[in-house]
């Protein structure tokens, strides 16, 4: 395959390198400088990248080109040099200013840029106010992301079939919907699926969504402007309105009484409210409680981190989006790594794919454990600490890693599996359907092998000397 032909991975990489900058910069600023970038050609040591505003083109290539070459050649591994190109466009930079503030300061190096709550009224800029009310009251949102292709688990399906049934029955039985979670779970994914049903059942159905920092900067925008009504029409002038991350308004006093009031109209209105958070509502802290109740008045419904099933369900279904082939061991070892949330899973199938069409190699565990060694910021993968587990337990009793996962069950072989069940749990942060998949046993097994160990260290001072011994060698291994 030629070089041009491979855009599309350079384009995965792309946005790895943005999600690198948000741990140093607001999704904001990254979204502004960066968004509309695009590859437009890729060779072995140069990458071309267009930019259609001239206004644009001169903040990023001025504050921004250096860092993103120093991180493609890092994800890459290996230098590559970065090209940015003004494609052209005779509104782009009056586009721009438009929606900056009207004294600007440029985000610095690393710096996150300071909350928009914090910034004074003046901040907004009066060209903002005029802007198209879609413009500014919706996000963009994506018309990919549906109930269809939303992975079902154990951990999330209480809340996928919640938000199903107010996408179909909107203002009936869940109102509001207050969807909770860690971030990185699929709480977005299932407000655009929400959008796109009630769309899709309702073309003409009025729907706003924004964030709890998007509501917050343009309530400012609007007081400044002296556009209060503006801002109430249009949040409170829809049939649905959808908020995400809407702990962004604790601690914000103007702004909370502003939307207990918006809430109070449309929910007298019978108007659907769905809300998303990282935390239920009454762990929100400096939310007033009259918000916590009215949050608490429908349907809660959070998301956990998935399962191991899950993670290697999503992990699958990734690579496929992507056309990149995984065998099946490399997607057990992903799936028992990667735990954080589905955004680490993503960034973890572009990079195995972009080092696999850049090496000419297939995906292997070698290329796997290269990969999310940096995804996990250092930290050693399950298996490594499984295998040293095993290592310390064999050596310890004499019983090898197949007699103890293997069906033996006589004395001698079932006090090292109970041993090495005991360490394999207190020295990772695997689950005990993990545990059990490893030994060939089901969760209840690994749960009485567990008490076994826990009722003989009460009785036994040399058995719980053995086990303290082992964990110090595994972890100091």
């Amino acid at each position: 395959m030629a070089e041009h032909e491979y855009i599309e991975e350079i384009r995965q990489v792309w946005d790895l390198v943005k999600e690198s900058f948000r741990k140093s910069l607001s999704d904001t600023t990254v979204n502004l400088w960066f968004g509309e970038i695009d590859i437009l050609s890729f060779s072995r040591d140069l990458i071309t990248m267009s930019i259609p505003s001239e206004f644009k083109y001169s903040i990023v290539k001025e504050k921004y080109l250096d860092k993103i070459q120093a991180e493609f050649s890092r994800l890459l591994g290996f230098d590559i040099r970065v090209e940015l190109v003004f494609t052209g466009s005779p509104t782009a930079a009056d586009t721009v200013r438009s929606v900056l503030p009207e004294k600007a300061d440029l985000p610095e190096h690393s710096e996150k840029a300071a909350p928009a709550a914090e910034a004074p009224l003046s901040a907004g800029s009066s060209d903002e106010a005029d802007r198209d009310e879609d413009e500014q009251v919706m996000p963009v949102y994506s018309f990919e992301y549906t109930f269809d292709n939303f992975i079902v688990g154990s951990t999330n399906k209480f809340a996928h079939a919640a938000c199903i049934a107010v996408a179909n029955h909107p203002a009936t039985n869940y109102n509001p919907l207050f969807i909770y979670g860690h971030s990185g779970l699929g709480k977005t994914h299932l407000m655009c699926a929400i959008i796109n049903r009630m769309k899709e059942n309702n073309p003409d159905v009025k729907i706003t969504y924004t964030k709890g920092e998007d509501f917050t900067n343009q309530m400012i925008s609007c007081l400044a402007n002296k556009s209060m009504d503006e801002f109430r029409d249009r949040f409170r002038k829809c049939d649905a309105l959808l908020i995400d991350d809407i702990q962004f308004i604790a601690g914000k006093m103007s702004i909370q009484e502003e939307f207990f009031h918006t809430f109070n109209a449309l929910f007298e209105e019978k108007k659907q409210i769905i809300l998303t958070s990282d935390r239920p509502p009454r762990d929100i802290k400096l939310l007033e409680d009259r918000l916590k109740s009215r949050f608490e008045w429908g349907l809660l419904a959070d998301i956990e981190p998935p399962d191991l099933e899950l993670r290697i369900a999503i992990i699958k279904n990734k690579a496929e989006q992507v056309n990149v082939t995984i065998p099946d061991d490399v997607l057990n070892f992903l799936g028992e790594n990667l735990r954080s949330n589905i955004r680490q899973i993503e960034g973890a199938i572009k990079k195995l794919g972009a080092l696999s069409f850049l090496s000419g190699r297939a995906i292997t565990m070698d290329v796997a454990r290269v990969c999310i060694s940096e995804l996990l910021g250092g930290a050693e993968p399950v298996s490594s600490t499984l295998d040293r587990v095993f290592i310390t337990v064999t050596k310890k009793y004499g019983i090898s890693r197949e007699e103890m996962v293997g069906p033996k069950r006589n004395k001698e072989i079932a006090n090292a599996r109970h041993a090495c069940i005991f360490l394999i749990r207190q020295v990772t942060d695997m689950s005990l359907p993990a545990i059990a998949k490893v030994f060939n046993r089901d969760h209840a097994t690994i749960m009485s092998s567990l008490k076994n160990v826990d009722s003989r260290m009460q009785v036994d001072s040399d058995f719980l000397a053995e086990l303290t011994d082992m964990k110090r060698e595994i972890v100091g291994y």
